[in-house]
């Protein structure tokens, strides 16, 4: 009976070397879940820093996206306003034109073969557009109500000339 007492004695002290392992290794396994939720948070962190960091970088790129953007618009809208300065100098000098070249016809035709010239002057260059006979005849057609495929026909010039002076008289 004493062997049964001895072999319930290593029994008992076997289960409780066997518990105590047990709880070691539960331990260190509860340390590395600290460890490693420290790392998560850790990388967490970091995480969160670098969208902050990508957010307001997002934020100062958008604004200098806008910035370029608006910059651009008003480049546009002066460059329009100058293109709507030009019309406007186009059509005054189309309307001074027909009078005096009605005027001029008659001196002109008197006058040497010297080409009369219209200056026309921008902000930036001059123009020089020379009022030869075939000019005129095309706007003394165009003002008789031909239309430009006949006026090319007639006169043997190109139709996109003849718009262009056609619009120019308008």
């Amino acid at each position: 009976m004493t062997a049964f007492f001895i072999c319930i004695i290593l029994i008992g002290i076997l289960m409780t070397a066997i518990a105590m392992v047990w709880m070691v290794i539960e331990r260190k396994k509860a340390r590395d879940y600290r460890l490693e939720t420290d790392e998560r948070r850790y990388e967490l962190q970091r995480v969160v820093e670098d969208a902050e960091q990508l957010l307001d970088e997002l934020n100062n790129f958008s604004n200098y996206i806008v910035t370029r953007m608006e910059e651009k618009q008003q480049e546009v809208e002066l460059v329009i306003q100058a293109a709507d300065e030009r019309m406007d100098l186009f059509e005054q000098i189309g309307d001074n034109l027909i009078p005096e070249v009605e005027k001029k016809t008659s001196v002109m035709e008197a006058a040497p073969a010297i080409e009369p010239e219209i200056s026309v002057t921008t902000t930036k260059k001059a123009k020089i557009i020379p009022l030869d006979e075939k000019r005129r005849q095309v706007i003394k057609l165009y003002k008789d109500g031909l239309d430009s495929t006949e006026i090319a026909k007639l006169l043997d010039i190109g139709k996109g000339e003849i718009e262009l002076i056609s619009r120019i008289v308008q």
